[in-house]
C-alpha cells in the first residue's frame, strides 16, 4: 500500500514539473558544424556543413564569422550568404533537420576558427525552439613550392639541323610536335634525318612539302621549316594569302624554269619581306613568286600588289609587229622597206581567270533585282486572281438574292 502511494506521489510530482517547464525548453534546437578537411593548403577549398536539429522546424536563422585574412567566402547552398544563413523547410509540417553547405577558399597560412550562431528557430506551429552555437577550426598551411622545371636544352634533346637557309645560329629539329600546333591538313609523323628519328608534319596522300619544327638550343626562334630531302636543305615555311586561296612559298628547284627577263628581288606583303622575281612590261612592274597553291599546283605566280591577287604565270608568244607600210611611189624608185623581225615575245599574264569584283557584284545585283520583280509579278497576279474571285462571288450572291426576291413576289 505504501509503495502504491509513493508511485502516485511521484507521478503527481512529474506532472507538476511538466506543467511548470516551458514547451520551448522541451523542444530546444541544436546546431552542429563539420568541415570536410581540417588541414588544407593556401589556395585550396574547404566545405563546412552546418546542421540544425529540432522538432517540426520551419525556419532557422543565424550568423557565422571567420578570419578574412585566412579564409574567403566563395559559395554556398540552401539559403546561405556571406555571414548569414536562413534555412527554410519545404516540407508540410516542418522538418526535424535543416542543413546547408558553405565553401571557403584558403588565402594564407594560419588557423581559421569558423563560429556559427543559431539565433532563432521557429517550429511549424510558430513557437520558438531556442538558440545554439557551434564552431569548427581549419588549419591552413603555405602551399608547397612548385619546383621550377629545368628548361629543355634542344642541343641535347633535338637533332642538329644542317643546311638551314637564313639561320644565324645553330638550329635543332624537334623530336616531338606535341606542344606545337600543326598546320591545317597536316598530320604528325616521323622521319629519318641523317640517321636520327625526328618529328615531321605531312599531308597524307599528297605532294605537299614535308615540314620539320626547328628552334635554337634555348627553344626560342621556333617555327616550321620546309625540308627538301633531295637537296638536303631547310628553309622557313611561309604562306601568303590572296582573296580566295593560300599559297606556300617554295624555293625554285629547277622543275619550272624562271621566265626570261626576271631578276631576283624582295617584295613586302603584309609588312613581311619575301623573295620574288621582277620584270617590266607595258603595264609596269611584274612580280613573280614561286609557290604551291591549295590544289597542289607548283610554279611561278604573278602577284598584283594593288589587289593582293595571285595568278598562275605562263609565257605566251607575243604577236609579231605589224610591218611598216612603204611611202607612195615617186618618180624614182624607192627601195622597199624591209619587214622588221618579229619582236621578242613579251611576258603576258595568263592562267587563272580573274573575275572583276565590280562586274561580279553588278551581275549579282541584277539577278537579285530580277528575282524581286518576279516575286512582285507573281504577288500581283495572286492579288488580281483573288479580287476577281471576290467579285464573281459577289455577282453570284446578287443574282441569287434577286432570284429569291422574284420567287417571293
Amino acid at each position: 500500500m505504501k509503495v502504491f502511494l509513493h508511485k502516485k506521489r511521484l507521478a503527481l510530482l512529474l506532472f507538476v514539473v511538466l506543467l511548470i517547464v516551458p514547451a520551448s525548453a522541451l523542444a530546444a534546437a541544436s546546431l552542429s558544424a563539420e568541415a570536410d578537411a581540417k588541414s588544407i593548403q593556401a589556395g585550396d577549398t574547404v566545405n563546412v556543413t552546418i546542421t540544425v536539429s529540432g522538432k517540426n522546424m520551419s525556419v532557422a536563422e543565424g550568423i557565422f564569422t571567420y578570419d578574412p585574412a585566412v579564409l574567403a567566402f566563395s559559395e554556398s547552398t540552401d539559403g546561405v550568404s556571406d555571414g548569414f544563413f536562413n534555412l527554410v523547410s519545404a516540407q508540410k509540417g516542418g522538418s526535424n533537420t535543416l542543413s546547408a553547405r558553405i565553401s571557403f577558399t584558403a588565402l594564407g597560412a594560419g588557423s581559421a576558427n569558423i563560429e556559427i550562431s543559431l539565433e532563432k528557430v521557429l517550429g511549424y506551429d510558430g513557437k520558438e525552439q531556442g538558440s545554439a552555437q557551434a564552431s569548427v577550426t581549419v588549419s591552413v598551411a603555405q602551399p608547397q613550392a612548385t619546383p621550377t622545371p629545368t628548361p629543355l636544352n634542344y642541343a641535347n634533346e633535338g637533332v642538329l639541323a644542317q643546311n638551314v637557309k637564313g639561320a644565324a645560329e645553330n638550329m635543332y629539329i624537334w623530336r616531338s610536335l606535341e606542344n606545337v600546333t600543326l598546320p591545317s591538313r597536316y598530320q604528325e609523323t616521323t622521319l629519318n634525318y641523317h640517321g636520327e628519328t625526328v618529328a615531321a608534319a605531312t599531308v597524307p596522300d599528297s605532294d605537299a612539302p614535308t615540314l620539320l619544327y626547328l628552334s635554337n638550343a634555348a627553344g626560342s626562334l621556333g617555327g616550321y621549316y620546309i625540308y627538301n630531302q633531295t637537296a638536303d636543305t631547310l628553309y622557313a615555311h611561309q604562306t601568303v594569302s590572296s582573296v580566295s586561296k593560300t599559297y606556300i612559298l617554295l624555293e625554285p628547284d629547277g622543275m619550272v624554269p624562271l621566265p626570261e627577263g626576271f631578276t631576283e628581288t624582295t617584295i613586302t606583303i603584309d609588312e613581311k619581306d619575301y623573295t620574288a622575281w621582277k620584270a617590266q612590261d607595258a603595264q609596269g612592274d611584274v612580280y613573280l613568286l614561286y609557290a604551291r597553291n591549295s590544289n597542289g599546283e607548283v610554279g611561278y605566280y604573278a602577284y598584283n600588289p594593288a589587289d593582293e591577287s595571285f595568278q598562275r604565270y605562263a609565257v605566251m608568244p607575243a604577236r609579231p609587229a605589224q610591218p611598216t607600210l612603204p611611202p607612195e611611189a615617186t618618180a624614182e624608185p624607192v627601195p622597199a622597206t624591209p619587214v622588221p623581225e618579229p619582236a621578242t615575245p613579251a611576258p603576258e599574264h595568263t592562267g587563272t581567270i580573274s573575275v572583276n569584283s565590280t562586274l561580279f557584284y553588278a551581275v549579282c545585283g541584277a539577278a537579285a533585282l530580277l528575282f524581286l520583280l518576279m516575286v512582285a509579278f507573281v504577288t500581283l497576279r495572286l492579288v488580281e486572281d483573288a479580287r476577281r474571285k471576290r467579285k464573281a462571288a459577289q455577282r453570284k450572291a446578287e443574282r441569287e438574292r434577286a432570284k429569291a426576291r422574284e420567287l417571293e413576289q
